[in-house]
């Protein structure tokens, strides 16, 4: 059973990323697996909203754990519990190499994994060529982590709290991150200030457009019910918003980047019978509706 956490709400007053006051409920959300029927599980529910403007999903009251240890303290092995702990030369390939290719990358450029969790990222990063630094709040995570990199390479802080020189990165790595974190423009807007000009920040976030959420919306509709399963702002894994790609070309005015490219991946989707897959599939791609957005944003040259 999950510990007992403590939650402030606080209301939303405007999108966090591109700051329009235009939102849309879309049901409740437990603080809990809901499972099939979701009325029949005891739990606290919030709203989730999305923004008409730019496709943000978010919970509003947004629930702030009082310690972020509340939601990340934990061992690594509780939290990842359907990921393996051995990083190989795969994990990540595909989006470093886009990063580098839109750089252009030369060895020794010095990169940033923004939640840095098992590890895995920074070996990724140093395994291309990039000196690599990251940011861990969980201490159980920067703990693990710490038992492979020099401790003086990673900062046991939020990404609110982290602190580095402005212009001091060439990339930074937001890998299944950004989801998490309270502010996503925030984040983004330190992010851009630790760039140099010309520097890349990659993200993969959930996709507010996610076929099977849709699908699963409808199930619980045709249930009389008014649950969603976007977003799990209070159990694990913790995710705050689902993104469009409008979420980040609004921000990009905000906070001063350029999309400089982006790919929808359809994703493993294991609770849908093999069977139909790969219609599912076909249609994902075809419609651009994947679980997963990767987006890569540019700082401008100056």
């Amino acid at each position: 059973m999950d510990k007992a956490r403590t939650y402030t709400f606080r209301p939303v007053a405007a999108c966090d990323m591109c700051l329009s006051k235009d939102f849309g409920l879309l049901g409740l959300r437990l603080n809990q697996q809901q499972g099939k029927n979701p009325k029949a599980v005891p739990g606290v529910a919030v709203s989730v909203k999305q923004c008409r403007n730019c496709t943000l999903i978010f919970a509003d009251p947004q629930p702030v754990p009082h310690s972020i240890e509340d939601h990340y303290g934990m061992p690594p092995e509780e939290y990842w519990t359907h990921q393996p702990f051995e990083w190989t030369p795969d994990y990540y390939r595909h989006e470093i190499a886009a990063a580098k290719r839109l750089l252009p990358f030369q060895k020794g450029m010095r990169a940033l994994d923004v939640g840095v969790g098992q590890g895995k990222g920074m070996h990724s990063l140093v395994h291309a060529g990039f000196e690599a630094w990251g940011i861990e709040p969980s201490k159980a995570f920067y703990d693990r982590a710490t038992q492979t990199f020099d401790a003086s390479r990673i900062q046991n802080k939020t990404m609110e709290e982290a602190d580095f020189p402005a212009g001091y990165f060439d990339f930074v790595m937001f890998s299944a991150v950004l989801e998490h974190l309270f502010s996503p423009s925030e984040s983004l807007r330190r992010a851009v200030s630790w760039i140099k000009p010309g520097g890349i920040i990659q993200a993969e976030v959930p996709a507010s457009n996610y076929l099977i959420t849709k699908l699963l919306n409808r199930f619980f509709a045709l249930r009389g019910t008014n649950y969603v399963g976007h977003i799990s702002p209070m159990h694990p894994p913790f995710h705050l918003y689902e993104f469009g790609l409008k979420s980040f070309e609004e921000n990009a005015r905000i906070n001063g980047y350029e999309v400089a490219e982006f790919r929808l991946k359809v994703a493993d989707t294991p609770i849908i019978p093999r069977p139909i897959r790969p219609f599912l599939d076909w249609w994902m791609r075809r419609s651009e509706s994947g679980m997963q957005l990767h987006v890569y944003l540019r700082k401008p040259a100056v």
